[in-house]
């Protein structure tokens, strides 16, 4: 068996000139590949992003447009109804008219004379966004119309401490509880269905303005803590989104690069694959399962030694230009896929051939041995 190894090794081995050349050309091909593309087509790996606040609006101007949207969705609420009275009508709850006129009741703030619980932030125009839950660029959808309807204001807290607002001045005078809240909000809207989309509307002008403001919305699903400190820093929902947008933007382009370092190695294994059997010559390379076997290894040592070198030139251009971040962008990961893809399915099958030339080898081995000398006598 031995024997047999060694003599597959030989008939398979890449010592032929012409298997040599063919192993020279895919090496020159897909480096050629991988240096041309690391120029035309580097790799962005570009996701750092800084929260900057040039282009946001005043709150003066915010509120003008806010108060503007306001209006326009007022005037559409009276061309559905017969009568403009319905939307003063109060039956005991906050009008159409309160509800897209007057300012939202989580935007204020508590007198020194009404104490807040110790464990909840004294509300400012700097932390309210973050501590407020009608402010949440997610959850504001649902608090936030419920706190317009009862005119009340909900801390962004385990507990949901609620509280209740007035109607002029704007500002905290008592305590109430986020299940009272949601209940007069609902015999509200029984007594006037308008009122629902009217908060809704409402809720989404405010947070609109918001969001382009100065400090902008806080990033939804953090505590109330982390939102104001990543505020603080300038980051927002609205950088949150930007810097989402950025790195899949990045990304996106990325394995579009690697997409086509793939498909491009691929196209050169397989030219070189068909090229390569085109000039079998039955006579002078014997079996042509060997022959694929040889094919199969000039394919998988070019790939091995492609990427090998792709490893060494990227770290030699990161290690001169100072800057890791330049390695990475000459990497070629759609020819280590490739490479991989080699690895696992050339291996397989030359195992099989050679698993199916030693059995053979072997039968051939065992038939053709002279066995009368067991039998002879002295």
């Amino acid at each position: 068996m031995a024997d047999l190894d060694a003599e597959f090794s030989k008939a398979t081995g890449i010592t032929y000139s012409k298997d040599l050349t063919f192993l020279f050309v895919a090496i020159g091909l897909l480096c050629a590949k991988w240096l041309i593309m690391g120029k035309i087509a580097p790799l962005d790996f570009d996701f750092k992003h800084e929260p900057s606040n040039e282009s946001r609006i005043a709150d003066k101007e915010g509120k003008s447009i806010e108060d503007k949207k306001s209006k326009e969705e007022l005037d559409k609420i009276k061309k559905t109804i017969e009568k403009d009275k319905d939307i003063y009508t109060d039956e005991g709850y906050r009008t159409v008219f309160q509800i897209l006129t007057r300012p939202v009741p989580y935007d204020a703030f508590a007198p020194k004379e009404f104490p807040i619980p110790g464990h909840l932030q004294q509300l400012s125009g700097l932390n309210h966004h973050a501590y407020t839950l009608g402010h949440d660029p997610i959850l504001g959808y649902l608090f936030g119309p419920i706190n317009i309807m009862t005119r009340t204001l909900t801390y962004k807290s385990p507990g949901l401490e609620t509280f209740t607002v007035t109607e002029k001045g704007n500002r905290i005078y008592g305590r109430s509880s986020i299940g009272e809240a949601f209940f007069v909000a609902w015999k509200a809207f029984k007594a006037d269905i308008k009122r629902l989309p009217a908060a809704v509307a409402r809720e989404g002008i405010h947070l609109y303005s918001d969001k382009t403001g100065k400090t902008g919305l806080p990033i939804p699903f953090l505590s109330a803590e982390k939102a104001q400190e990543l505020i603080e820093k300038g980051w927002n929902s609205d950088e949150a989104e930007k810097a989402i947008k950025k790195v899949t933007g990045a990304l996106g382009k990325d394995f579009a690069i690697v997409g086509i370092q793939f498909a491009v190695s691929l196209l050169i294994n397989e030219i070189i694959k068909a090229i390569h059997m085109l000039m079998y010559d039955e006579e002078k390379d014997g079996d042509i399962r060997l022959y694929q076997v040889r094919t199969r290894k000039i394919l998988l040592t070019a790939n091995c030694i492609s990427s090998a070198s792709n490893i060494l030139v990227a770290t030699g251009i990161a290690i001169a230009a100072k800057n890791p971040a330049e390695a990475a962008k000459r990497f070629d990961i759609g020819g280590f896929i490739a490479t991989i893809h080699r690895l696992v399915s050339d291996t397989k099958f030359i195992r099989e051939i050679k698993q199916e030339y030693l059995k053979e080898r072997f039968a051939e081995k065992v038939l053709s041995t002279d066995f009368n000398w067991l039998y002879s006598t002295n």
